[in-house]
């Protein structure tokens, strides 16, 4: 332990890059990612971020997005809400088109959400609407039910 805050806890030696690497790419996400691959790149792109480059005052990780020079709390809070409140899938390194497959599989959820709830035709000729069914099997279930009891009688018994 003691060595660990020797190599690791100096401020005069800097932040152990290769510690916070193994951190993210093993430690804290490395257990969720199971394709070797997406590890490969996982700790690639952690490699490749997490330097002491990204302290400079030309980095960004992407267009507008910097590492802000903020004091306090308000004003990190302030630098977050200049923020777009989604992401272009450019952020993340992925593809344009990866936003125009999401909103497809987003819009056919919604579809697919809105017709399920629809009414359907039971075809039966009955004329009963799903809601009228329901809404007597309520009603049969609540006349099975005993009385709502007053608690101070219960209590007396």
């Amino acid at each position: 332990s003691s060595g660990i805050n020797a190599e690791y806890g100096d401020p005069k030696k800097g932040v152990s890059w290769s510690t916070v690497c193994y951190m993210i790419g093993e430690v804290q996400y490395g257990g969720r990612v199971t394709d070797d691959f997406d590890k490969i790149l996982l700790n690639t792109k952690a490699k490749v971020w997490f330097r002491d480059a990204m302290f400079g005052k030309s980095f960004c990780f992407y267009k507008g997005y910097v590492i802000p020079e903020c004091n306090t709390l308000e004003q990190y809070q302030a630098y977050i809400e200049t923020l777009p409140l989604s992401d272009t899938p450019e952020v993340f390194g992925l593809h344009p088109n990866a936003d125009v497959s999401y909103q497809s599989k987003v819009a056919r959820e919604a579809l697919e959400t809105i017709l399920n709830v629809q009414p359907k035709d039971s075809g039966g000729g009955s004329g009963e609407t799903r809601e009228s069914v329901v809404y007597r099997q309520a009603d049969e279930m609540l006349q099975k039910l005993p009385p709502d009891f007053v608690p101070h009688e219960v209590k007396a018994r």
